[in-house]
């Protein structure tokens, strides 16, 4: 199995937990639910993108390559090391939009039927 089929189905996964989260919450809260999950996803991409090296993989050897990478890196070895991350932050870049799009929604969905 490839890296991005493991990355869509995970972000598939989660895609429904929150699709059944924001549901549930519609249903009993209203929609001001909607908005404080998509507040909430919105901060939990924030800080998993600014710890993002550091939480794809925990082993001696990748933090031992990236300190060499920031000492000095070589085009190639900068190269691999983008090549690793850049399916990690687009699966956090469209979790981050998802979340922003719910707040928008959810908050002014709140306000356009209280007011």
């Amino acid at each position: 199995m490839s890296a991005r089929s493991v990355l869509n189905a995970v972000s598939l996964s989660g895609f429904l937990v929150v699709s059944i989260m924001v549901f549930v919450t519609v249903v009993y809260v209203g929609l001001i639910g909607v908005g404080v999950v998509g507040l909430l996803m919105w901060v939990i991409c924030n800080l998993i993108e600014i710890d993002a090296p550091a939480s794809v993989l925990h082993t001696a050897d990748f933090l031992a390559r990236r300190e060499q990478l920031r000492a000095g890196p070589r085009a190639e070895e900068h190269a691999a090391y983008m090549a690793e991350r850049i399916p990690w932050l687009q699966s956090i870049r469209f979790y981050r939009y998802l979340g922003a799009a719910l707040s928008v929604f959810g908050i002014g969905g709140f306000a356009l039927f209280q007011i």
